[in-house]
């Protein structure tokens, strides 16, 4: 469903950068969007719109827009190094923007989050400069603008911006403007990271490692040293037996540290350039 999804998006992205009047802005201003009303387009419906403006520098800021039965998110610097958007790619679940990102807008994705929530996903974008205007048909809610991507699908521009279902979005919308966010999350630590994963075992066995444990919590930053390596740390909280049994495999495997504290268990150590991907595969796999 999500392959065709993305093509829909795709496609629709192709049609809209054919007749739709597109303005980028930079990070520094913060007016509200004019949708313009000129003639350039086959159908315009004039009106002003809000963009999404949101601190998006890490995974905690996606789950303060994302909503409360959120079971899986995961938030991605893309432009930190090519070697682990690729090892990204190849392990985590499929993204539009990791699949397609160098070919939806005019400008590359800095860094992109997807979140899983009551059976549906919502992905955020941040691109610099970003699109604050459009000339076309719009879908107003929440005094947003919600973009039409094929029948079932929309975009909302902003900082970041939206992709998702249409229903997935409004979601999204909702918490935004006051609802009730993603805060069943307590392993994420003030730790900075270039790739953060969060899971939930209630979501079940379409979480790494089948969801066997209260909460998953994945950190991978580049090394000081590119040459170096990956500084990786796993974080589970009261796992099961044969979730231990399997990190502690990992660990053993890939020369990483194995401990044991309390209903925590932790991963961690440097990751070869070259074994990333392998790595990646084995703690987000089933």
């Amino acid at each position: 469903m999500k392959s065709k999804a993305f093509a829909i998006f795709v496609g629709a992205i192709m049609v809209l950068s054919a007749f739709a009047g597109f303005v980028l802005r930079g990070n520094d201003q913060n007016e509200n969007v004019v949708v313009p009303s000129g003639n350039d387009s086959l159908q315009t419906f004039g009106m002003q719109g809000r963009l999404v403006e949101w601190d998006f520098g890490g995974l905690q800021d996606a789950l303060q827009i994302s909503p409360e039965s959120t079971v899986m998110a995961y938030w991605i610097n893309l432009s930190a190094s090519q070697n682990l958007t690729d090892a990204a790619t190849a392990a985590l679940p499929q993204s539009l923007g990791l699949s397609y990102g160098s070919q939806i807008y005019s400008t590359k994705i800095e860094t992109l989050a997807h979140v899983d929530f009551n059976g549906t996903w919502t992905e955020f974008h941040e691109i610099m400069p970003y699109v604050v205007g459009y000339n076309g048909l719009v879908i107003p809610y929440q005094d947003y603008m919600m973009i039409p991507a094929g029948t079932d699908f929309a975009i909302v521009y902003g900082k970041p911006s939206l992709f998702g279902t249409q229903d997935s979005v409004r979601q999204v919308l909702d918490v935004i403007t006051g609802g009730l966010s993603a805060e069943s999350f307590t392993l994420i630590g003030d730790e900075q990271a270039d790739l953060q994963v969060a899971a939930l075992g209630s979501g079940g066995s379409g979480m790494p490692l089948s969801g066997g444990y209260k909460e998953f919590y994945l950190g991978v930053k580049v090394a000081k040293s590119p040459d170096q390596g990956f500084d990786l740390f796993a974080r589970y909280l009261q796992p099961l037996a044969s979730v231990g049994s399997k990190a502690g495999e990992i660990a053993t495997k890939n020369n990483l540290s194995y401990s044991t504290t309390g209903s925590e268990m932790e991963i961690s150590g440097l990751v070869a350039r070259e074994n990333l991907q392998n790595v990646l595969m084995a703690l987000l796999g089933p």
